[in-house]
């Protein structure tokens, strides 16, 4: 009887071939990150489209209140299992805050996205982080220098290129885009201050459970039972969206923010490209111009970001330098 040598049974295993997996383990965390965000990418590519063909039969009021009843349904399990109270908080009147700021930022972005094109509307989408510049420097204190201001007054000037007041074209739902994405930046304030004493989890669930609470009385005023098909598209918006915002999560957690962030930029092509094979939008140059300016003041500042973080270690980095 023979007995195998351990080393040719540790050679084996070694030699055995991985699972599909453990190869995706085995990448670079920033390049699995990356991979994350331009799959989230193209899942709330598909959500835009979810909430145009919605959007045709019954009210962006009406849609949001069912997204945030969707989300709820996948977030109660979770806060039950982990026994997770997220109104147990140190300060739970952020939650309430930055709960009305995201219900406001949603009803504004499905406003947006079933009146503007989605190539307008996605483009618009992308000015957040200069807002939470802005934002920063009036309630967290970072003292912002003149490349980052530069690069933030260029992006803004790139939102105006593409809006054009005072043109024909110009349309008031490009302002309740603005509006959508400048809430959306104060909800990214507030939970920056929250995560120093409350979980995700918390977070997450708070926002979950306010929403649905929020929109519940407006969207029974315009409340309209939706046909089968549109109850598709709904329960399309709902799981999509939730499996965005998980793939979005797994690329902030796996990969550093500055190296994966601009893969984010993947959703343009894909409105674009959506919107033009599905509803037929041709983009404007001056939309094209527009949307240009703004990717790459956004990506400027996150590279100089990037920079700074690499130049200025450990300890110093809580006291860093700004742009």
């Amino acid at each position: 009887m023979s007995v195998s040598s351990p080393v040719l049974q540790d050679r084996a295993v070694s030699e055995a071939p991985l699972s599909p997996a453990a190869r995706f383990r085995a990448l670079p965390a920033n390049l699995r990150g990356a991979l994350w965000l331009v799959l989230g990418a193209l899942i709330f590519s598909a959500v835009g489209v979810f909430i145009r063909y919605a959007g045709r039969e019954i009210d962006a009021l009406q849609l949001s209140f069912f997204r945030g009843a969707i989300g709820l349904v996948f977030i109660v399990p979770l806060l039950i299992r982990q026994r997770v109270n997220p109104f147990r908080s140190p300060r739970p009147g952020l939650h309430f805050i930055r709960a009305a700021l995201g219900t406001t930022a949603m009803v504004c972005g499905f406003y947006a996205t079933t009146h503007l094109p989605l190539a307008d509307a996605t483009s618009i989408s992308f000015s957040q982080p200069l807002f939470v510049t802005m934002l920063a420097v009036l309630f967290m204190g970072e003292v912002v220098r003149w490349r980052r201001w530069s690069a933030t007054l260029v992006g803004f000037a790139g939102v105006v290129v593409m809006m054009r007041p005072g043109a024909g074209s110009f349309q008031a739902a490009m302002l309740i885009a603005l509006a959508g994405t400048f809430a959306g930046a104060c909800s990214t304030m507030l939970v920056k201050k929250m995560s120093a004493h409350d979980g995700p989890l918390a977070i997450v669930g708070s926002i979950a459970i306010l929403q649905t609470i929020f929109l519940l009385p407006p969207a029974l005023l315009v409340w309209q039972w939706p046909t089968t098909t549109v109850w598709y598209y709904i329960l399309g918006i709902g799981l999509c969206a939730t499996v965005g915002q998980y793939c979005w999560i797994r690329a902030y957690s796996v990969g550093e923010a500055s190296a994966i962030a601009p893969f984010d930029y993947v959703r343009l092509p894909l409105s674009i490209g959506a919107g033009i094979w599905l509803f037929a939008e041709v983009p404007t140059l001056w939309t094209g111009i527009g949307t240009a300016i703004i990717v790459c003041s956004t990506a400027y500042i996150a590279h100089r970001e990037a920079t700074l973080g690499k130049a200025l270690p450990g300890a110093v980095k809580a006291q860093k330098t700004p742009a």
